[in-house]
């Protein structure tokens, strides 16, 4: 009778298995490095810090919703505070064991037998033990690592990237509520200068110069601008709450104001795009800062990994075995023995083939990522430019025109050589005036912060970039093998 697994390891191949199991097991599940890695990114590219090293939600970031909230401010409560970017955050741990698992060998199996006899008298006691591993994982490691490794930089660079995309669209709507409010303002401004012309139209009909036409169409105005004034109040409603959800704040009130420390008639969102940046350095940053081509990149590097993974398993068993025997006639034998699957049947043909279409698939993806990421930076290259040319051309010769008209037709109207439709004309012309060169300044605001996301965070070229992606799988053939 012989007493013993299928599969038993001998001491010398035991011994190589737990110094290499030994070896993996010295990664480190830490996942501090990975996310400051991101965070650095977000440093270098948004200049604010994420505080992302603080547990969730030991260290949330308050805000009294009563104080007015700048742009910066509205910034690091939604890197700090957004559950969505957070939680993302936190996914990069499980990538992190993901890569320390992929260092690990299967643990051994230990396996223990006493046997007594039924009849004493013909039978014997048997006792025995044996020791399992599998074998095959010790070529296969290099290459989970590799795949694991990808992955792991791949979820720091998504990160990083929907982390620039949440600071983008808290800056755009921020600028919108900015906008909004100068809107309003506006607005109120126009309410009482038509009040203004009411009065003095109401007291050139007590004088004999004027009809109770010119006053109805002055009060016409009037309930136009306070319908635009409704309009406005409530978009301003809206998009308060909008960013309150970004922010991390969703369920306090809308009563606060959004701070914006520019000069009068500017705004800290409107800059001047760079005079040398051309729609060339911007394909070019594109494809050197986006955060989602380089994870597109890593996804490549990965899957590349696992088909290299799949051609080692042709060969799925493979066990030593030092076995020890003991026969009927009390004879013991101790010797060696190799088992090994043969691949007759399955040699993983069709796991290689299904590795090698993910791993062209990722190859395509990721030129599809490039393509895209250039195809939205040059739109969003011409969005800026022409926004920011427009609302130029509003601010010093549209806007400028109207006023200039409006002071002619006042002096016209006290001298008596135009009626009072010259004036509401006039008047008309630069409430649309000032009211179009907001909604365009705003315009420009959008699609400045845009253009900054699409070429990766920044308008310039970086330094030196904190999160560099995997190379080498890119620029091979698709469902070639690294």
């Amino acid at each position: 009778m012989t007493l013993r697994p299928a599969y038993t390891f001998a001491p010398s191949a035991l011994l190589i298995a737990l110094l290499v199991g030994a070896v993996g097991g010295c990664a480190s599940l830490d996942a501090g490095p990975d996310v400051a890695r991101a965070s650095a990114t977000i440093a270098e590219r948004a200049g604010v810090a994420t505080g992302w090293d603080a547990p969730w939600p030991r260290e949330l970031e308050e805000w009294d919703g009563a104080s007015p909230l700048s742009m910066e401010r509205a910034v690091v409560l939604a890197l700090k505070n957004n559950r969505e970017i957070r939680r993302e955050v936190e996914l990069i741990a499980a990538n992190r064991a993901d890569l320390v698992q992929a260092g690990l060998l299967p643990n051994p199996v230990l396996a223990m037998a006493l046997r007594f006899p039924i009849d004493p008298v013909k039978g014997y006691s048997q006792a025995g033990a044996s020791v399992v591993q599998e074998l095959v994982a010790l070529w296969l490691r290099p290459q989970r690592i590799r795949s694991s490794e990808a992955r792991l930089n791949e979820a720091v660079l998504t990160l990083s990237d929907r982390a620039l995309r949440l600071v983008a669209d808290v800056k755009q709507s921020h600028a919108s509520i900015v906008f909004l409010q100068r809107a309003a303002d506006l607005t109120r401004q126009s309410l009482a200068t038509v009040d203004r012309s009411i009065g003095v139209l109401q007291r050139r009909i007590q004088g004999g110069e004027g009809t109770n036409l010119d006053v109805n169409r002055a009060r016409q105005q009037r309930l136009v601008l306070e319908a635009d004034l409704k309009r406005q109040e409530r978009d301003l409603a809206k998009q308060k709450r909008v960013l309150l959800q970004l922010v991390g704040f969703a369920a306090i009130r809308a009563d606060w104001t959004a701070a914006d420390s520019a000069p009068a008639g500017e705004t800290e969102h409107e800059p001047v795009l760079p005079a040398l940046l051309e729609e060339a350095a911007v394909i070019s940053l594109a494809g050197e800062q986006r955060l989602d081509v380089a994870a597109a990149r890593a996804v490549v590097e990965a899957n590349a990994a696992n088909l290299r993974i799949e051609e080692l398993s042709r060969v799925r068993n493979l066990a030593l075995d030092a076995s020890f025997e003991e026969t009927e006639d009390r004879g013991r034998y101790l010797g060696p023995q190799v088992e090994v699957g043969i691949p007759i049947f399955d040699f993983n043909q069709a796991q290689i083939s299904k590795a090698g279409s993910f791993a062209r698939a990722s190859l395509i993806n990721y030129e599809a990522t490039v393509q895209r990421a250039v195809a939205q930076a040059r739109g969003a290259y011409v969005e800026a430019r022409a926004s920011a040319d427009i609302a130029d051309l509003y601010r010093h010769q549209v806007l400028t025109l109207a006023e200039d008209n409006l002071r002619l037709a006042e002096s016209t109207l006290k001298s008596g050589k135009d009626d009072v439709t010259v004036l509401l004309t006039a008047q008309q012309a630069v409430v649309e005036a000032r009211q179009a060169l907001n909604g365009l300044r705003l315009d420009a605001a959008l699609a400045r912060i845009e253009l900054e996301y699409a070429v990766g965070g920044r308008l310039a070229p970086p330094t030196a970039s904190p999160v560099t992606p995997a190379e080498g799988p890119a620029a091979a053939k698709p469902g070639s093998t690294p």
